[in-house]
């Protein structure tokens, strides 16, 4: 039974990845500039800065668009150059007949791997991730699709989350691992590893880590790899455990680009459909100040039914922002009863203002939802709808950003 551990496999240079490249220089931008009184800035501290590089590196998309919507592949492929690593990868093991193990912690990435897959191998990925069913006795359990991986005959895939399969989960039709994703401790993803490498392995087993990786500097995923073996060989020397990387092993300056300008990109209705709840809202304040509305703001999370409210004079909107990962879904009347009872309570708070209703979202509404709406005079904005805003009033991500990293404020007319 032989081991052979590819510790460092980079992917393309992210200098030429000038989309990524720009994320991910922006990204420490705005985190050094988080302490100036205007600074919008998503993450405020070490950690959350460190989170957001480590996604950017496996799934170029700006913060809040985290909602998986199917992109061209080749769209998605000419930005991301770890999925295209993992697509060559995949379509040599599979010349081979062999099977492979995709650890990788991300939910969204998960099902964004699945997807490409499929498009590309034919094959559907099973993923193996904390919503699956442990009972043996179920139907869908960890232990029978695990099993029935095993059982497929030639190339195969699965999609599994390391904290998902502990000790007793043994896969050892797969010689082929792929570290999507890193854990920040080098014990947990060996244990992952050994899910392959055990007793009845009667193949060599392949470990794979793509790293992203720049000439000019050190990138996260390259810091994170030399910490993740530094760490594994002090633990081999001590006969101790390794414990988790800290952020304070991460110095600012060893993953630091130079020379990279802000990006003030305008959204697009695909940005939209990958949009986060919170980021949906403040694209709905910003497309309405864009509207002419002289005051505008999000509501607290207790918002009375109403995400957002436009004033300007004796005239103002309600408006209500229902988002969904679910492609094409149409959603129910929920929406339009929640900002009907919340028109009573702003009334309350800014008197002599005349309100419209309205309701907004990235799907489709069905038809009871447009019924009710037609009855109690609230217009909606669905998926075409939020397509001609756009047109109308262009937002950049700057822009909506403004609106979401503001503190929550009572309005005054």
């Amino acid at each position: 039974m032989q081991y052979v551990r590819n510790e460092c496999l980079t992917c393309s240079e992210l200098r030429r990845r000038s989309y990524q490249r720009s994320l991910y220089g922006q990204a420490i931008q705005l985190f050094k500039r988080r302490n100036e009184p205007a600074a919008r800035v998503p993450f405020k501290n070490h950690l959350g800065l460190l989170h957001y590089l480590r996604l950017i590196c496996t799934d170029p998309r700006r913060y809040g668009l985290e909602v998986f919507a199917a992109e061209p592949l080749a769209d998605y492929r000419s930005r991301a150059p770890k999925l295209e690593w993992l697509l060559q990868t995949l379509g040599n093991i599979r010349t081979r007949q062999e099977k492979v193990i995709v650890f990788c912690e991300f939910r969204a990435i998960q099902r964004l791997l699945k997807h490409y897959i499929e498009e590309v191998f034919g094959y559907s990925a099973d993923i193996i991730n904390g919503d699956t069913v442990a009972s043996a006795s179920h139907s869908a359990s960890r232990q029978k699709r695990i099993k029935a991986f095993q059982a497929r005959p030639g190339f195969g895939v699965i999609i599994l989350s390391p904290q998902s399969v502990g000790f007793g989960v043994n896969i050892q039709e797969a010689n082929h691992i792929i570290h999507y994703t890193r854990t920040w401790n080098p014990a947990k993803e060996d244990q992952a590893t050994d899910r392959a490498y055990r007793i009845g392995q009667e193949r060599a087993v392949f470990v794979y880590c793509p790293v992203v990786y720049a000439d000019d500097f050190t990138t996260f995923e390259v810091k994170l790899d030399q910490l993740l073996a530094r760490k594994r060989d002090l633990a081999r020397d001590m006969l101790n455990g390794s414990g988790d990387i800290r952020p304070g092993e991460f110095e600012l300056e060893d993953v630091m680009p130079g020379g990279d300008a802000l990006v003030s990109e305008q959204i697009t209705l695909d940005d939209v459909l990958q949009m986060r709840w919170d980021y949906f809202e403040c694209l709905a304040a910003s497309v309405w100040q864009k509207k002419g509305y002289r005051y505008v703001y999000r509501t607290p999370p207790t918002d009375d039914g109403v995400d957002v409210v436009a004033l300007s004079g004796n005239r103002g909107e309600l408006i209500q922002c229902k988002s969904s990962g679910v492609d094409d879904s149409d959603l129910p009347w929920d929406a339009v009863k929640d900002v009907v009872t919340g028109e009573a309570s702003y009334r309350l708070r800014h008197p002599g203002v005349e309100f419209q209703k309205v309701c907004i979202t990235n799907q489709y509404f069905n038809d009871t939802a447009v019924t009710h709406a037609k009855l109690n005079r609230v217009e909606l904005y669905n998926r075409d709808g939020v397509a001609t805003l756009l047109e109308q009033h262009p937002v950049t991500m700057l822009e909506l950003e403004r609106f979401m990293y503001t503190e929550w404020e009572q309005a005054s007319a």
